[in-house]
């Protein structure tokens, strides 16, 4: 059974749920020459542009944005914006891959990364039951984080790395059920101790890349990895990506 919306290619008709969670906190907003907010916002709209070509990924993969700051709101893609969770329908927010078109970003804030995961843990949940009861063959959720910071309380303070134990065991557990692969993606120093709490064996610091070769290197993750693989084989996977990144940029630089 086939939702409208998706097509087929190569005798692929599936689905690969993504909830990309998204850090729009102030410190987003540095520096003031060239925010790595606005980068963020261009690479986005660069790269889902650029998926049109990619067949694979256009005939399985859908995804829902989350951003954190002080709040945590989600993108309704019926009325092209940000808004809070509870106001948006849950069976609205995951869309074909090509047809996203991610929203203006704007650095404010905290960094609520905790409440975020809880928030797209839910969702993907939902996702993945929902598409199960209609008999789509679904593949488990991925969960991808990219923050240039740590979470922070309601005070604005980093949170403890015990503060995050109920998130991180329910990510744990999530991930031994085969209900979901959570990585997080650390740039211009973030907390990598934090990070590593909530995903031991899938947090990178990719400062040395943009954030549109971070983004293709998530969605390849996804799209190398089998149904049935445990989550520190699909973990193996994207560090070997990241390491192919790297040698491609370092041969690119070496014949500038």
């Amino acid at each position: 059974m086939s939702e409208p919306g998706f097509g087929l290619a190569e005798g692929y008709d599936e689905r690969q749920p993504v909830v990309l969670l998204l850090d729009t906190s102030a410190s987003m907003g540095s520096p003031a020459d060239n925010p790595r907010i606005r980068e963020l916002s261009e690479a986005l709209a660069g790269w889902f542009e650029g998926v049109r070509t990619e067949p694979r990924l256009r005939a399985r993969v859908e995804v829902c944005l989350i951003t954190f700051d002080s709040r945590v709101r989600v993108y309704d893609p019926d009325r092209k914006r940000l808004v809070p969770v509870g106001e948006a329908p849950p069976d609205r927010l995951f869309v074909p891959v090509d047809e996203v078109r991610p929203p203006r970003l704007e650095a404010f804030g905290l960094t609520r990364m905790t409440e975020a995961v809880e928030t797209g843990l839910d969702l993907a949940q939902e996702r993945y039951r929902t598409l199960q009861a209609r008999h789509v063959q679904v593949r488990r959720p991925f969960l991808w984080v990219l923050t240039d910071g740590a979470p922070s309380d309601g005070a604005g303070e980093p949170m403890a790395p015990a503060a995050l134990a109920g998130t991180a065991e329910r990510v744990r557990r999530g991930g031994e059920r085969g209900e979901c692969v959570l990585q997080a993606i650390g740039v211009h120093g973030a907390d990598l101790e934090l990070l590593e709490v909530l995903a031991p064996r899938g947090t990178y610091m990719l400062e040395d890349m943009s954030f549109e070769q971070i983004l293709d290197i998530l969605f390849r993750s996804s799209d190398v990895s089998g149904p049935l693989q445990a989550v520190d084989e699909i973990q193996s996977q994207t560090d070997q990506l990241v390491q192919w990144q790297r040698r491609l940029r370092q041969l690119e630089d070496r014949h500038r």
